[in-house]
């Protein structure tokens, strides 16, 4: 074999060994940290109401047993949940038979478009989440210019008496990915659900801060007490914006026309 036919054959297998190192890293990060793209005025948010895959029909699932979450990056045992879960039994340290039941169904306190599923704190005694990362870089004109509002906003809560609950937050990063401030909204307290299982609406608005490229959005589902982490989510949405420049208002207008009426009327008198 010619050194030329070497030299190519060894070019041949060092591209193809790049290639696969590339792909593999490419399919690390996409399982790892899924990254998707913004579009103005819709929900940003992927698999925003959990109605992709399965959802958990018991509400004891719990590492491997829990199906994957499209569009999601979690930890500890966060889990989806179907409206009407049948619950189980467990045996406590007492020695006694208890059961998991009365858990979110279609007669809940919650969406009316709630679909089949809800995000779920998981079948264990622990502390959950799931985030996501969007890439707002092509909307980086409207935000530099301070025109980036966006809304947040969800259906949250918790059951019954238990003080499990939820906190939804966005994290704002630059090109580097140094946080450039956050925002979030919390589930209502169980008193503020009447101690009752149900979801409540809760939202908040503001402005996307200058020179942000992605917004990390993460879904913490805490436990406090319980046979199960009994934070519920559901129907996320992140809404980015353009917001037009402040006009001025009708009374603004007539406020201006009155002051030149009088400066108008004051010079005449001046000069008779």
């Amino acid at each position: 074999m010619s050194k030329l036919s070497m030299l190519s054959l060894v070019s041949q297998k060092i591209a193809k060994l790049g290639l696969t190192l590339i792909a593999g890293v490419g399919t690390t990060l996409v399982l790892c940290n899924p990254l998707y793209a913004a579009t103005l005025g819709t929900n940003l948010i992927v698999n925003s109401d959990a109605e992709q895959g399965v959802g958990d029909g018991v509400g004891n699932a719990v590492g491997t047993d829990i199906p994957a979450i499209p569009g999601w990056t979690k930890t500890g045992d966060f889990s989806v949940l179907k409206y009407g879960a049948t619950g189980f039994d467990f045996v406590n340290p007492l020695g006694n038979t208890v059961s998991v039941s009365g858990l979110p169904d279609a007669n809940s306190p919650g969406p009316t478009n709630r679909g089949l599923n809800l995000f779920y704190g998981g079948g264990s005694r622990g502390s959950s989440s799931a985030s996501q990362l969007i890439d707002v870089s092509n909307l980086s004109s409207i935000i530099d210019a301070g025109k980036g509002g966006y809304d947040l906003s969800a259906w949250l809560g918790g059951y019954q008496t238990d003080a499990d609950n939820v906190k939804l937050s966005l994290d704002f990063l630059n090109q580097n990915g140094q946080s450039l401030g956050t925002a979030f909204i919390t589930s209502p307290t169980a008193e503020e659900r009447n101690n009752t299982t149900a979801l409540l609406f809760k939202s908040t608005t503001g402005f996307v801060p200058v020179s942000a490229r992605e917004i990390k959005v993460v879904l913490d589902m805490n436990y406090v007490r319980g046979r199960v982490n009994d934070a519920y989510a559901d129907n996320l949405s992140l809404v980015v914006k353009e917001v037009p420049e402040p006009s001025m208002s009708g009374s603004l207008i007539l406020g201006g026309c009155f002051i030149l009426a009088l400066r108008a009327r004051k010079n005449r008198l001046f000069w008779r």
